[in-house]
C-alpha cells in the first residue's frame, strides 16, 4: 500500500526542510546559469579580442574589468560590439595595454570606478564619447 502523500512528515510537520531542499536546487541553478554566462562572455571577448585567436587569463581579466565598468556606467558593452565592433576593439586593445590593472580592479571592488575611470583608464576619451551617443 502506497504512503499517503497529504499527510505530514512527522519529523518536519512544516515543510522547513522540503523548502530548504527547493531552496538549495533553486540557488544551484542561480549558480549554473551565472557559470554559463561568465563562460559565454569569455567565449565572446576570445572571439572577438583583437583578432587573438586565444586570451590569457590576465588579458581576460582586464577585458572583463572593462566590461564591467561600461556596464557600472550603464553602457551595453554588447550592443556597442554589435553596432561599433571597430570601437570595441579599439577600447579592449587600450585596456590590454593599461597599466592601471590594480587601480582598476580596487575601483571596480569598491564600486567607485564609475566616477574615478577619469582619473587612471586609458578608454577614458572613448568610453566618454559613448556615454555621449
Amino acid at each position: 500500500m502506497a504512503a499517503r502523500a497529504d499527510k505530514p512528515d512527522p519529523f518536519d510537520p512544516f515543510g522547513i526542510a522540503a523548502s530548504m531542499n527547493e531552496w538549495c536546487c533553486l540557488l544551484k541553478a542561480a549558480r549554473e546559469l551565472k557559470d554559463v554566462d561568465e563562460e559565454m562572455m569569455e567565449t565572446m571577448l576570445e572571439a572577438n579580442a583583437t583578432g587573438s585567436a586565444s586570451l590569457s587569463p590576465e588579458a581576460a581579466v582586464k577585458l572583463r574589468s572593462l566590461v564591467n565598468l561600461m556596464r557600472s556606467l550603464n553602457l551595453d558593452p554588447e550592443a556597442i560590439r554589435r553596432r561599433e565592433p571597430e570601437t570595441m576593439r579599439e577600447l579592449e586593445t587600450a585596456c590590454l595595454r593599461c597599466a592601471e590593472r590594480s587601480r582598476c580592479a580596487s575601483e571596480l571592488w569598491a564600486g567607485t570606478a564609475a566616477a574615478a575611470y577619469p582619473e587612471f583608464c586609458p578608454n577614458a576619451a572613448g568610453i566618454d564619447r559613448l556615454r555621449g551617443q
